[in-house]
C-alpha cells in the first residue's frame, strides 16, 4: 500500500443510522432486524423534509471511532475512544441525555486514519456486547454498564489482530456468539464467554459473519483475508470454501445469501459473484467485474442487488450506485459520482453517502429517481443507515453522535 494512502476503510462504522420509539424494547442486531439492510415493516416515515433537512433531536459527543449505534428500550449506546480509553456511552434515546458510560484502557491506533474502535455494538436481551479494536470482547448490562464478563482473543483464542484492527459485529444466534476472527470463525457462549470452538490462528477480514443454510445444515459465511469460508454452526467445520484474495486482505462487505447461493464482492479489482456453496464447485455463476463494493453489502430487493461500487476514500474515484441483476449479474442502471451504504425500507433506497449526505431514491430497477437530500451529516460516513419508527441516529468518526426525526 502506498504511503500517500490517507486512511482506510473500516468495515461498518463510521456512521450509524438508528430509528427508535424511546421506551420501545427494540434489540440491536447489525443490519436491521433481518439481518439483511431490508426493512419491510418500516412505513411510517417520511422524506418531505423541509429545505434544511431532517430535524436535528440532540447532538452528543462520544470520542473518536466508527463503532455504531445500537438502540434498545429508549437508550442509544456507542463506544468511542478518549484518551487512550474506549468509553461506552448509554445515552436516552429521545433527548441524548448520558445514562451511564464506563470505559477501559485501549489504543487508539491510527493506522491511515483517526483510529478508535471499529465494531459496531450488539445488544440481546439485556446484554450488550462490543468487540475492540485490539480483541477484547466484552458483555455488559445495558441497564447500568456492568461488566458481566470478559474474553481477550488474542490471549484466549491465539487470534491476530488484522491490520486495522478487529471489525466483526457481534452475532448472536441461540447461545452462541459468532465473530469475524482468526482463519473461519471464533464462536463463544453469550452467557459465559466460553470458547465453543476456534479456527486456526490467523488474521481475519472486516466482514461480519453472516448466517444462512448450507447443505442443510445451520452455517456461517466467514469471508476472511484471502478465503470465503462457509462454516457449520454447530462447531466450525468449513462446508465449502473459494480462494477470495485481495490487497492487504481487506475483505470488508458482507456475504449475502439468497436462494441456496451465496453473493461475494470486494474492491481492489475483485468485483462481484455468486457462487452455489452446496456443491464442490468453486466456479461462479456469474461475475461483475464493475460491482465492486468496498465496504457496504448491497441490499437485494426484489431480484435485484442495489450497491456501490468503488473506494470510499479515494477523492480520484468518483464511485457509483448501481443495480444489478441478481439472475445474472448485469448491471441495469449507474448513477455517476455516489459511493457509501443503503438500505431498501418501503420501497425506496435510504442511501448514506461516505461524506455525509442522507438520500431518498426509489428502489426500482427502472432507473435512478431521487425523492429527497440531506447534507452536512458528518465525515467518513461509512455505516449503513438503519430505520426505525421516524427517528434516525448518526454517529461520524470524529464523535459526533446525533438523533434526526424524520416523522
Amino acid at each position: 500500500m502506498s504511503n500517500t494512502f490517507t486512511f482506510h476503510p473500516i468495515r461498518f462504522f463510521v456512521l450509524s443510522i438508528l430509528l427508535v420509539v424511546p421506551g420501545a424494547a427494540d434489540e440491536s442486531k447489525w443490519r436491521g432486524p433481518l439481518g439483511t439492510g431490508a426493512y419491510p415493516d418500516e412505513t411510517s416515515w417520511s422524506f418531505e423534509w423541509p429545505a434544511e433537512g431532517p430535524k436535528e433531536l440532540w447532538r452528543v459527543e462520544v470520542g473518536l471511532g466508527y463503532s455504531g449505534i445500537a438502540v434498545s428500550d429508549g437508550r442509544a449506546y456507542t463506544v468511542g475512544n478518549i484518551k487512550g480509553e474506549d468509553i461506552i456511552f448509554c445515552l436516552n434515546a429521545n433527548t441524548g441525555e448520558v445514562v451511564w458510560k464506563t470505559g477501559y484502557p485501549q489504543e487508539l491506533v491510527p493506522v491511515y486514519n483517526p483510529g478508535g474502535p471499529n465494531a459496531p455494538p450488539a445488544i440481546d436481551g439485556q446484554w450488550l456486547y462490543i468487540l475492540s479494536k485490539q480483541g477484547l470482547l466484552s458483555s455488559f448490562d445495558k441497564t447500568d454498564g456492568t461488566l458481566r464478563w470478559r474474553v481477550d482473543l488474542l490471549a484466549e483464542a491465539d487470534a491476530k489482530m488484522p491490520t486495522w484492527g478487529f471489525a466483526s459485529c457481534p452475532i448472536i444466534v441461540g447461545d452462541s456468539l459468532f465473530l469475524n476472527a482468526n482463519e473461519h470463525g471464533i464462536a463463544l457462549d453469550k452467557n459465559t464467554g466460553k470458547i465453543l470452538w476456534n479456527s486456526p490462528s490467523d488474521t481475519c477480514g472486516y466482514a461480519a459473519p453472516v448466517p444462512m443454510i448450507c447443505r442443510d445444515e445451520s452455517a456461517l459465511a466467514v469471508l476472511g483475508t484471502r478465503t470465503l469460508f462457509v462454516v457449520r454452526q454447530s462447531d466450525g467445520t468449513p462446508l465449502w470454501q473459494v480462494d477470495w484474495p485481495t490487497k492487504m486482505g481487506e475483505n470488508s462487505a458482507d456475504p449475502i445469501p439468497f436462494e441456496n447461493k451465496l453473493y461475494l464482492s470486494s474492491w481492489w479489482g475483485m468485483g462481484a459473484a455468486v457462487f452455489d456453496p452446496n456443491n464442490d464447485s468453486e466456479e461462479p455463476l456469474w461475475r461483475n467485474s464493475e460491482f465492486q463494493n468496498h465496504i457496504s453489502s448491497p441490499v437485494l430487493h426484489e431480484g435485484f442487488f442495489y450497491g456501490f461500487d468503488g473506494p470510499v476514500h479515494r477523492k480520484t474515484e468518483p464511485g457509483a450506485l448501481r443495480c444489478v441483476d441478481a439472475k445474472n449479474g448485469k448491471t441495469v442502471w449507474t448513477m455517476e459520482g455516489l459511493k457509501g451504504s443503503l438500505i431498501v425500507a418501503h420501497e425506496r433506497l435510504v442511501i448514506l453517502t461516505n461524506d455525509g449526505q442522507l438520500l431518498v431514491a426509489d428502489a426500482t430497477p427502472t432507473g435512478y429517481k431521487e425523492r429527497a437530500r440531506a447534507n452536512g451529516l458528518g465525515k467518513r460516513t461509512w455505516h449503513p443507515p438503519v430505520l426505525h419508527q421516524g427517528r434516525v441516529y448518526i454517529r461520524d468518526a470524529d464523535g459526533a453522535a446525533m438523533c434526526l426525526d424524520l416523522r
